[in-house]
């Protein structure tokens, strides 16, 4: 394999012998190298190919400008994610997740570090994915000898989550249509216009995103909201639990689909935060 770029000392743009571009990476690959030179195979570690071509190039780019490391534990963490979900995800989690773990590292390492607000919810919703995370995270914490929080799985468990959906776009079309209707009739019920920077509008847009997958996919989930605290939340968040209301109807008569308890629970408590309204 003789090299057609040489992206930094460890990683080299190349092609297989039916002309197919690669990139191949390995420690020192391309020390005292020149393009054109030929690669000994005993220095290549992995070799690295995505077939959606925007995909590959932002791939490519991203390669120029993160340590090797970072590469080689999203990829082991992609590689565990779909051996035990039994999924393919989609090719753009090679650079969401990279690049989330190279920023996640460098936040930490500086003293910083995000909460994530909706990680009971991933865990309750998506254990599966979590539980991955949750490897994921001690992969990541031996790899850079760190000590990362829980918080962090929850933010590995949605690049995962994202990369099942973008690689069923028929799934992803739904999931976008019913987010926008949803949406509408919190705009048009609540009186309000959405600030589209805020935390809890991409909060509620991406429980809308989990709530429509389960929907879609049919997957069950457990009720187990207390009653009292239903009826506490329900008058503290009346506008809310109207709005809820509606939506719930909607869904019964467009998708023949009944919102369970926790369902409009959950739905009414990222509504009353994102209107700001009792």
């Amino acid at each position: 394999m003789l090299i057609k770029k040489i992206l930094n000392n460890n990683v080299v743009l190349t092609e297989t012998e039916q002309h197919k571009e690669v990139v191949a990476m390995g420690s020192g690959i391309a020390y005292k190298k020149r393009c054109g030179d030929d690669i000994p195979e005993d220095k290549i570690d992995k070799i690295y190919t995505l077939s959606q071509k925007d995909t590959w190039e932002k791939f490519k780019t991203l390669l120029t400008d993160i340590s090797m490391e970072y590469m080689e534990v999203s990829t082991a963490i992609i590689e565990l994610a779909e051996a035990e979900l039994k999924k393919k995800l989609n090719e753009s989690i090679y650079i969401s997740l990279t690049d989330h773990i190279h920023m996640a590292v460098s936040r930490f390492r500086e003293g910083n570090f995000i909460r994530n607000m909706m990680i009971w919810e991933i865990q309750r919703f998506y254990p599966e994915e979590y539980a991955v995370s949750e490897k994921a995270r001690v992969l990541i914490n031996e790899k850079f000898s760190l000590e990362l929080p829980i918080d962090e799985a929850g933010f590995i468990a949605l690049h995962i989550i994202d990369a099942q959906m973008e690689n069923d776009q028929p799934l992803a079309d739904d999931i976008t249509q019913l987010i926008q209707e949803i949406t509408n009739i919190v705009r048009y019920t609540c009186s309000m216009e959405y600030d589209i920077e805020s935390l809890q509008y991409y909060r509620f847009i991406t429980h809308l995103k989990f709530f429509a997958k389960r929907m879609f996919t049919e997957e069950k989930t457990i009720c187990d909201i207390d009653e009292e605290m239903e009826g506490i939340v329900q008058k503290k968040y009346a506008l809310a639990h109207r709005c809820v209301g509606k939506i719930a109807e909607f869904l019964q008569q467009k998708y023949q689909y009944e919102l369970n308890r926790d369902e409009k629970f959950y739905l009414m408590i990222h509504i009353a935060k994102v209107s700001r309204k009792n």
